[in-house]
């Protein structure tokens, strides 16, 4: 068998499309060529392995079932690889036609040279840095720390990491290429081992090219041919996993090759500026995804000190030490409920409404409290005049950068909300065409999510879908209910209830779903965007909660008259219902009629969370009995919704999820309580 003149080998995770997109691209470059292609793929959940099967047979898939790593996965397709040269790829690339063949002919023509790469742009046509680098010594890195490269690019001190001061239209040796295209000697790799596999994901790039320099070969930027890189793409499902990597492997890689020729106290200052540039990039991300809390915040500490200040104009530093604490307290109940509202869901950032409602309970919480406590009872005026205040600034920022959003919308802008469609069957197909003809909606249509990855959209299965939704940035899903059942869509919606998510549904029917529902009209299509608060886990939490206090108290409070009922009114438990496994009720052997407290049997199923105080009696959908549990009562019993149709149950069911609240569960029991038998 011919010797290959190239091995390709192409580690994959998580970006289908990329990765097809770049097979293709390769296909057309290896013209004239004998080639043979890897794709080590690394526990994608987006149907990358299906895809390959399918589409390019041809190619050697190593499917693993862990996420191994960058260097692992590529040694593991090294091992099988016979090519002269070795190609290491990303697959969020795109190679000119002309590159492999530039690449193979410069090495034939330089044996002294171990490793090449070509020039690397980025999607803007800009050129990425990382295609050409120096070894991060001390005197290399600490200026990349400092800022100080991006300050001096043409510095021939401050700028040698991406040896920005030398032109990037020659061809000259480098200290390293980036590891998204290394065009390597085969042997060389082999005799070397390939990747330490210490590193998981970036650095092992710079330890190839130092160790390929250590076996006396050179490595060389060719910018004869070039390249696009859309970098990161496979690393988005984990940011803040992907920069505590890239610190950890600069670190491995200073211990590994310069920690020996330094002093312990260089190297200990070297190691510190790592942690400290750590330590900023992170409270940088940190402050950009507390930004809008913070503007809150600040705003209502501002509101609250003018209206102080209105109120005390001569006094306003003496007042302000005396009414400090409550004002303090005022700022926290508001900020809770602005958290608890759902005003900071990635979603819902601009929804001044909401906003609004979600003042209003700390408004009422508030006001309880300056009836109750002297110090607060003196600051009335100011809680009143800070309150109208607080809800004007607020609402007022949120109508600007919405419209402001909207114009960006409008205009086609990248900022448009990343969303996934759920069922890829005929309404799914029509939504998701609307919103590609549609940009001015401010949707961005990403995929299908589906049972059978059979639609070419489809980017992932339904067992994956809170995975998806973290690893492609997902702003918005709708659920497509022509596909999906009522059991199915509950279960979802409660896997993503922790996702800063908008969760919407187009109804198989328009009057299947309402409540707290908001109809939003996409074209022609009507799209029900729902919020179920009792999946909500701080909901469910204070739920739970409520539900194993009420059993405690009871069981103990009612122990002796229920054992005296026991005792003598010849009672025995049945099942409440058959579709209430569990549920258990006191009926008299001799007519079957209730006693007093027949209920008292169900308080221990309330104990081993089988039931709840406010549920369901029935037919509770498959799929959603984590989530909506059999009751002692229900919405449906206070209503004397007597065996209601499948249509009206379902019904019912929206209604109370959507709805919760503690102030409808004491409705519920008051009502159930006081319900007259017929």
């Amino acid at each position: 068998m011919t010797r290959p003149d190239i091995s390709i080998i192409i580690v994959s995770y998580n970006v289908k499309n990329f990765l097809q997109h770049c097979l293709l691209a390769l296909k057309k470059a290896a013209a004239g060529l004998q080639t043979e292609i890897f794709v080590v793929d690394n526990h994608s959940i987006d149907g990358t392995p299906d895809m390959l099967r399918r589409e390019f047979p041809d190619l050697q898939l190593i499917s693993n079932e862990t996420n191994l790593g960058f260097g692992k996965a590529n040694n593991q397709a090294l091992k099988l690889a016979s090519g002269k040269y070795v190609l290491f790829l990303n697959p969020d690339t795109l190679i000119e036609e002309n590159t492999l063949s530039v690449l193979y002919d410069f090495m034939e023509k330089n044996g002294d040279v171990g490793i090449c790469g070509p020039r690397i742009l980025n999607a803007d046509g800009t050129l990425q840095l990382a295609c050409r680098r120096s070894f991060p010594s001390p005197r290399v890195a600490l200026p990349k720390l400092l800022g100080l490269s991006a300050l001096f690019p043409k510095s021939k001190i401050f700028g040698k990491y991406n040896l920005t001061y030398l032109d990037p239209g020659k061809n000259y040796p480098v200290d390293a290429v980036s590891g998204s295209f290394m065009f390597c000697h085969g042997d060389l790799i082999r005799q070397i081992k390939g990747f330490d596999e210490d590193f998981f994901m970036y650095g092992e790039d710079l330890d190839l090219c130092r160790r390929v320099q250590l076996a006396g070969k050179k490595v060389y930027y060719v910018a004869d041919t070039a390249i696009i890189h859309y970098k990161g793409e496979s690393s988005k499902s984990a940011p803040y996993d992907s920069l505590m990597a890239f610190y950890k492997a600069m670190d491995i890689f200073f211990r590994k090759h310069f920690s020996p020729f330094y002093s312990t106290i260089t190297t200990l200052f070297f190691r510190i500026g790592i942690a400290f540039h750590l330590l900023f990039n992170f409270l940088g991300r940190l402050f950009f995804a507390l930004r809008l809390p913070l503007l809150d915040l600040l705003m209502i500490i501002a509101a609250l000190l003018l209206s102080l200040f209105l109120r005390f104009p001569a006094d306003f530093f003496t007042e302000l030490q005396h009414f400090a604490p409550v004002l303090g307290g005022y700022a926290a109940v508001y900020m809770l409920f602005l958290a608890l509202g759902g005003s900071y869901r990635r979603a819902k950032h601009y929804d001044f409404v909401r906003a609004a409602a979600n003042l209003l309970p700390g408004f009422v919480l508030n006001g309880f409290v300056t009836f109750f406590f002297l110090r607060a009872a003196q600051s009335r005026f100011i809680f009143l005049i800070a309150f109208v205040f607080i809800l004007i600034v607020l609402m007022l920022w949120r109508i600007i950068a919405f419209r402001m959003r909207s114009r960006h919308f409008r205009q086609g802008s990248e900022n448009a909300r990343r969303t996934l469609v759920v069922g890829a069957g005929p309404e799914g197909q029509r939504i998701a065409a609307t919103l590609g003809l549609h940009p001015e909606l401010g949707y961005l249509f990403v995929g299908f999510v589906d049972r059978e990855l059979q639609h070419p959209k489809t980017i992932g299965s339904i067992r994956d879908l809170s995975q998806l939704v973290k690893i492609q940035d997902i702003d918005n899903v709708i659920f497509s209910s022509d596909v999906l059942s009522l059991g199915e869509i509950i279960r979802m919606m409660a896997e993503l209830a922790h996702f800063p998510l908008s969760i919407k549904i187009i109804p198989e029917k328009e009057n299947r779903i309402f409540g707290k529902a908001v109809i939003e009209n996409l074209d022609d299509i009507p799209v029900i965007e729902m919020e179920y608060a009792v999946l909500k886990p701080e909901w469910r939490i204070l739920k739970r909660s409520l539900d194993l206090f009420f059993a405690l108290i009871a069981i103990l409070v009612l122990a002796i008259p229920a054992a005296l009922i026991a005792l003598t009114a010849n009672v025995q438990a049945v099942k409440f219902s058959e579709d209430v496994p569990g549920g258990r009720i006191w009926r008299r052997k001799k007519d079957g009629s209730e006693p007093f407290l027949y209920w008292y049997p169900m308080l221990f199923s309330l104990l081993s969370n089988r039931m709840t105080i406010v549920g369901d009696l029935k037919n509770i959908p498959e799929g959603s009995r984590r989530y909506y549990k059999p009751g002692m009562t229900s919405i449906m019993r206070s209503e004397k919704a007597a065996l209601p149709t499948p249509e009206e149950h379902e019904r019912y069911i929206h209604y109370y999820m959507s709805n919760f609240s503690f102030v409808l569960d004491v409705e519920i029991i008051f009502k159930t309580l006081f319900l007259k038998k017929n």
